[in-house]
C-alpha cells in the first residue's frame, strides 16, 4: 500500500506544473484559442516535413546510445528505450533510472553505465553549447529587425522602483527585511545540515566518510578509463558526436517546418536563433521532461525574438510539441511495456 503515496509523491512536479500552465492558458485564453485555430488550419504538407524531421530524430538517437556504450545490445531494444524515455520521463528521474537499469541488464556495472550516459551527455552538452552561443549572440540583431523588445527588457527598472519601494521609503521596513533574510538562511542551512548529517549516519557515520570518498575516486577512475575506451573508438566516436550535431539541427528543421505550417515565413537562420535561445531559456523554468516549460519558452521567443504574434507564437509552440513529445507518449508507454515484457530493464 505505500507504493501508491510514493508514486503520488514523485508525480507531484508533473501534476503541480500542470495545473499551473491550465491556469495559464485560461489567462491567456485569447491567445491560446487563436494559435489552436491557426493549428488546426495548419498545411499539412508543412506538418509533413515536420513530422519527417521528428522521425529522424530516432535513429540518431539510438546511434548515439550506441556510441557511448561499449556493450552490443540489441537495435530494437535501443529503439524501444529511446523512445520509452521521454513517456516514463514525466515521472522525475525516471528516464535516468530507466537508462540505468537497461545498461545494468546488458551486463555494465553501476559505474560502467553512468559513465556510458555521462559520456553520452557530455557530447550532447559540448555540440550544443557553441550553437547556443551562436544563437544568443545572433539574437539581438533579429530582435532589432524584427522591431521586437523581450519581456526583460525593463526588467532593470522594475526591480529598482519595486526595491526603492520597499527598503528606502521606510528604514523600520529594510530593518524587518533583513531580520527576516537572516532568519530565513540560518533556518535554510540548518535544514541543510540535518540533511546531510543523516545521510551520512544512514551511510555508516562521518568515521567512514574517508573510506568511502577513496572507494568513490577508484570508482570515478574506472568509470574515466571505460569512458576513454569507448570515447575513442572510430566508428562509436563518430556516430556519437555526428548524430550529436545532428540532433539539434534537426529539431530547427522541425520547429521552422511548423512555423510555415502556421503561415510565419520565418528563415531557417531565424528558427536557428530562436530555437536555441529557447533551449538556453528553458531550464529557467524547471519542469520534469520540460512539460509547458517547451511550449512556454518557444511561445515567448517567438513572440519577443521574431516578433510573431502571440496566436501565431501558440499554434507554432502547440504544434511544434505536439510532434516531438506528446504524440509520441503513447508510443513510448508501448516501448515501456515492450522492453519489461523482454525482461531488457
Amino acid at each position: 500500500m505505500a507504493a501508491v503515496p510514493a508514486a503520488a509523491r514523485k508525480a507531484l512536479p508533473t501534476v503541480v506544473c500542470t495545473l499551473l500552465v491550465a491556469a495559464a492558458a485560461v489567462w491567456q485564453r485569447d491567445a491560446v484559442l487563436t494559435g489552436v485555430h491557426a493549428l488546426a488550419a495548419a498545411d499539412p504538407r508543412w506538418l509533413l516535413v515536420a513530422a519527417l524531421a521528428t522521425l529522424a530524430l530516432w535513429p540518431t538517437s539510438v546511434f548515439m546510445l550506441r556510441g557511448s556504450i561499449p556493450a552490443r545490445p540489441t537495435t530494437g531494444q535501443l529503439f524501444a528505450l529511446q523512445l520509452a524515455v521521454p513517456a516514463i520521463g514525466l515521472v522525475p528521474a525516471a528516464s535516468l533510472l530507466l537508462r540505468l537499469r537497461f545498461l545494468r541488464r546488458t551486463g555494465l556495472s553501476h559505474t560502467g553505465a553512468m559513465a556510458s550516459m555521462g559520456l553520452m551527455g557530455f557530447a550532447a552538452l559540448m555540440v550544443r553549447v557553441p550553437l547556443v552561443v551562436v544563437a544568443v549572440l545572433a539574437a539581438p540583431s533579429l530582435m532589432s529587425r524584427n522591431g521586437a523588445q523581450p519581456p526583460w527588457h525593463d526588467l532593470g527598472a522594475r526591480m529598482s522602483g519595486t526595491w526603492h519601494h520597499l527598503v528606502g521609503e521606510n528604514p523600520w521596513r529594510t530593518a524587518l527585511i533583513m531580520i527576516v533574510t537572516l532568519i530565513a538562511a540560518g533556518v535554510a542551512a540548518a535544514v541543510a545540515g540535518l540533511i546531510l548529517h543523516r545521510r551520512v549516519a544512514t551511510q555508516g557515520g562521518w568515521r567512514r566518510l574517508p573510506a568511502r570518498l577513496r572507494h568513490a575516486r577508484s570508482d570515478a577512475e574506472f568509470a574515466w578509463k571505460s569512458v576513454a575506451t569507448t570515447a575513442f573508438r572510430p566508428r562509436r566516436a563518430a556516430a556519437l558526436w555526428i548524430c550529436a550535431l545532428v540532433q539539434p539541427l534537426l529539431i530547427v528543421v522541425a520547429l521552422w517546418a511548423v512555423l510555415h505550417a502556421v503561415g510565419a515565413n520565418l528563415s531557417l537562420p531565424d528558427t536557428f536563433v530562436v530555437e536555441l535561445v529557447t533551449v538556453a531559456l528553458a531550464p529557467l523554468l524547471p519542469s520534469p521532461n520540460g512539460v509547458a516549460t517547451k511550449e512556454i519558452t518557444i511561445a515567448a521567443g517567438l513572440t519577443a525574438v521574431a516578433g510573431l504574434t502571440a496566436g501565431v507564437a501558440v499554434g507554432a509552440a502547440l504544434g511544434f510539441r505536439l510532434l516531438t513529445f506528446w504524440c509520441q507518449i503513447p508510443l513510448g508507454l508501448a516501448s515501456f511495456a515492450y522492453l519489461n515484457h523482454r525482461r531488457a530493464i
